[in-house]
């Protein structure tokens, strides 16, 4: 999502990523966003919507540090809401876990209802 909204991706080895046409979002839900591919420098001085990322304290493929450097790029754009789940893991924003994946989310049916509620307060503000 980040790259269809002006962000440059890029690999370990420089190579870019993304699809070439950049479109206009007013609003941006984030969840457990790779976070890696944007640490460059001016990956995301092109990306101007409102952001809410949500992120999981128990994420270890995106681990919370990463979603923390994400918010400081977009605070100093002046538009990020950054929300660390407790009880989350990286998996635990999916409606369907992939085989085999355990979710930390003691009640995950309760979370993706709220989660769900959220986001769309968001987009529709």
């Amino acid at each position: 999502m980040l790259t269809l909204a002006a962000g440059k991706a890029l690999t370990h080895l420089g190579h870019h990523i993304g699809p070439n046409s950049i479109w206009k979002f007013e609003r941006l839900a984030l969840l457990a966003p790779p976070v890696d591919f944007f640490l460059h420098p001016g990956a995301l001085q092109s990306v101007d919507t409102q952001i809410y990322l949500r992120n999981g304290v128990k994420d270890k493929v995106t681990p919370p540090s990463k979603a923390l450097l994400l918010k400081q790029i977009f605070e100093k754009q002046g538009q990020i809401n950054l929300l660390l789940d407790e009880e989350a893991g990286h998996f635990s924003y999916m409606d369907e876990l992939p085989p085999q994946i355990e979710d930390a989310q003691p009640n995950r049916k309760v979370f993706l209802a709220n989660l769900a509620r959220d986001i769309a307060q968001f987009v529709t503000a």
